[in-house]
């Protein structure tokens, strides 16, 4: 299995979005860029503010190659304690992981705020204790956030409620709250700045999409009708071209009990038998094809979608299921 990455696609929806919104562009690369590969960030950073993480781990692994702030999100920042990397931002969500990162020599640090996803983040009452201690210390938050749990369904509510908790001084250095959301949304304010990550990898109306997923056709097969394919009970209905590809559950490939396919050429062809762990199996009878050829699993956005409501899951799943060993190729 590849995924193929084009870079310049990438960049040019960074463009494109930042003209539709106001405000600094913070690039959510976690999860190693949703699949896409932690060195779009080094490609990207010329056109975006910062970049945004979920772990020490990937903080660590950014901040040596770029330059710009890598924000982290909130939960243990114990790691930061042993570790100083000058332009990193940990999130705190009250105030005794805020003094631990101003002892740590992490002076600017972000501040999640608790607005109903009940993930992470400071309510009220702690709130005011990050308020005491930013006023007694002489700091001030780098930037403070919250997070959109149902898009632009609980958005207007949520927006409301961060007014709310940020409405001290102290809150209002960097305040950002929206993610890709934003450009549904028209010319509701996005604050100070919008974390983008499934836009930028051009899940959004107008942009392209940056990956796509292929593997090769290692061998043919004609294969009588009545016949057994794959693992399981699976039989043909009818004398069949089977095209062996490479790739299987191991590569990003799930199993499930919905119709999927391969692409070959511009032809859709049905994955019979079950996936195995490094193979599957195609039907393309009638189609023109030969071994070496690639098949290709993700080749426009739809492909995508379809593997989601395929598998009951959403495009971030998808994506990030080919962290695995599929090998990264960059165009």
């Amino acid at each position: 299995m590849q995924t193929v990455i084009d870079l310049s696609r990438i960049r040019n929806n960074v463009r494109q979005i930042r003209s539709k919104l106001s405000g600094a562009f913070c690039a959510v690369v976690k999860a190693d860029a949703y699949g896409h590969g932690i060195s779009v960030a080094s490609y990207i950073e010329p056109v975006v503010d910062c970049f945004f993480v979920a772990t020490p781990d990937e903080a660590f692994t950014l901040a040596a190659v770029v330059r710009k702030p890598v924000l982290v999100l909130g939960g243990d920042v114990s790691p930061f304690t042993r570790r100083f990397e000058p332009n990193i931002i940990p999130t705190v969500c009250d105030d005794r992981q805020a003094l631990a990162m101003l002892k740590s020599g992490y002076n600017a640090f972000s501040v999640a705020v608790n607005t109903g996803m009940n993930r992470l983040g400071a309510n009220e009452r702690k709130l005011e204790a990050i308020e005491k201690f930013c006023v007694r210390y002489g700091v001030v938050p780098w930037s403070v956030y919250s997070h959109i749990y149902n898009g632009i369904a609980s958005a207007r509510e949520q927006s409301d409620e961060f007014d709310r908790l940020t409405a001290s001084p102290v809150f209002r250095r960097m305040r950002h709250l929206y993610c890709s959301c934003a450009l549904e949304l028209g010319n509701v304010c996005v604050y100070d700045m919008t974390r983008i990550g499934l836009a930028m990898y051009g899940y959004a109306g107008g942009l392209d999409i940056a990956m796509r997923a292929r593997a090769k056709i290692t061998a043919l097969s004609y294969v009588a009708r009545g016949r057994h394919v794959g693992y399981g009970d699976y039989m043909t209905e009818r004398d069949t071209l089977v095209a062996t590809v490479a790739c299987g559950y191991a590569d990003g490939l799930r199993r499930c009990d919905k119709p999927l396919y391969l692409k070959v050429g511009d032809r859709k062809c049905r994955i019979i038998g079950m996936p195995c762990m490094d193979v599957c199996m195609i039907d393309v009878t009638g189609v023109p094809c030969r071994v070496g050829e690639y098949a290709y699993l993700i080749s426009d956005k739809s492909d995508t979608e379809y593997l989601a409501k395929c598998y009951g899951t959403i495009v971030y799943e998808v994506l990030t299921n080919f962290n695995g060993r599929a090998k990264r190729i960059y165009t």
